[in-house]
């Protein structure tokens, strides 16, 4: 792990349930850390399915180990924001890399 390559400043978000006022619960996140990451290199993936061209990008973010982060979770970056897709990997309790798909809203 090169610590200078953690460049970017990201927020980590866990998925929580809050009332939605009618008796119902919404999905919604609350920001569990603020932590220094590395974006790599995105990994695309083309193929066709029902005579349709589809096109997935994955987004891998590595930062400093942790245990908590799980799928599910979502991080942002500035004004777009990544959706955790995969559990994450931890290499040697050194760092933790996220794979994740940028959310296009």
């Amino acid at each position: 792990m090169i610590i200078g390559r953690m460049d970017k400043r990201i927020t980590l978000q866990k998925p929580s349930k809050t009332p939605d006022g009618q008796g119902g619960r919404k999905k919604d996140f609350e920001d569990v850390a603020t932590v220094w990451a590395e974006f790599r290199r995105p990994k695309m993936a083309t193929e066709v399915e029902a005579g349709a061209v589809i096109s997935d990008m994955t987004q891998e973010i590595s930062i400093r180990y942790r245990t908590d982060v799980k799928r599910g979770w979502r991080v942002l970056y500035g004004d777009r924001s990544f959706d955790v897709i995969h559990p994450p990997y931890d290499y040697n309790r050194e760092n933790t890399i996220l794979v994740c798909r940028e959310v296009v809203r």
